[in-house]
């Protein structure tokens, strides 16, 4: 047994999305662009939400999927294949870009609280190109492993032989963890997956070293991950295998180069992506303002 360590703490970046919605982004960085195949992680908790503060308008991807996991509050997704979703707590909206898709993401009345995560997940070289998607996958449907001071919720991936029910392109984990202060949990992991835990709440230990909120560990080799909790503590473990090369990040597009990555953003310019015929603005803002944030996602 090989426990994995810490290797590097990256905290989040405060970003604000159109609306003046705070998010801590903390993939991708400088010092680290991907952990297997999660090449972007926001992180977002604010109280009070509006619809003014939360309307991301259509805006559009290739090459990668995202998927959009709720600990409170309700969103809006709507995209231009035609589907217009809620997403609850618990619930997994999973959206795949593929050669191109547009989308939006709205608070449609007052939340007393929005708590989630928001990750990009590349999709292999050989599958950049496929048809765009939508699917939603309900709370009751995901895994839930519970022990003693903890509870383990299975996203994507398996985790002490339960596996989710979400078909993926390559070998991922996203594990969604709720632990009491004190409790001690030790996660079984492949070895040949790059892995990195987030702290969504409190903080926790793991192999000596505090990772606090809003921190993003990055962990070394190995085939199992100790994490105590300090306080009572939500985090994630994300990660899979190793995303190979070529893989280009360029604003909200994976593509295997950059001239093809900035033909798209061209694309998005001369209005050649297709249109969320759906969406409709919920609350007046300042639309320049919104454009200048767009670019920033």
């Amino acid at each position: 047994m090989v426990m994995r360590t810490v290797e590097q703490i990256l905290p989040a970046a405060e970003s604000v999305l159109p609306g003046d919605f705070v998010v801590y982004r903390a993939l991708p960085r400088r010092e680290l662009r991907r952990v297997g195949g999660f090449v972007f992680f926001d992180h977002f908790d604010q109280p009070d939400i509006t619809p003014e503060l939360f309307d991301v308008p259509p805006h559009p991807h290739i090459g990668l999927q995202t998927v959009t996991y709720l600990f409170e509050g309700e969103i809006l997704h709507t995209d231009s294949i035609g589907y217009q979703q809620k997403i609850f707590p618990g619930d997994v909206n999973w959206m795949t870009a593929g050669r191109g898709i547009t989308h939006s993401e709205q608070v449609t009345e007052t939340q007393k609280r929005v708590h989630g995560i928001q990750s990009w997940i590349a999709l292999p070289h050989d599958k950049r190109k496929i048809e765009p998607a939508f699917d939603n996958f309900a709370e009751a449907v995901l895994p839930k492993i519970e022990r003693d001071g903890y509870k383990i919720t299975v996203i994507a991936g398996d985790c002490f032989g339960e596996a989710s029910p979400i078909p993926t392109f390559q070998r991922l984990i996203y594990l969604d963890v709720a632990a009491a202060a004190g409790a001690s949990i030790e996660l079984p992991v492949d070895p040949n997956f790059e892995l990195a835990v987030y702290v969504c709440g409190g903080s926790v230990a793991i192999g000596g070293e505090i990772v606090k909120l809003h921190d993003l560990a990055k962990l070394s080799p190995g085939d199992t991950i100790e994490v105590t909790a300090e306080d009572d503590a939500k985090l994630v473990v994300i990660g899979g295998e190793p995303l190979p090369e070529p893989t280009v990040i360029y604003w909200n597009f994976i593509a295997d180069t950059i001239g093809e990555a900035k033909q798209a953003m061209i694309d998005w310019e001369d209005g050649k992506f297709p249109e969320v015929t759906k969406y409709r603005k919920i609350a007046s803002s300042d639309s320049d303002g919104d454009l200048a944030k767009m670019k920033l996602l």
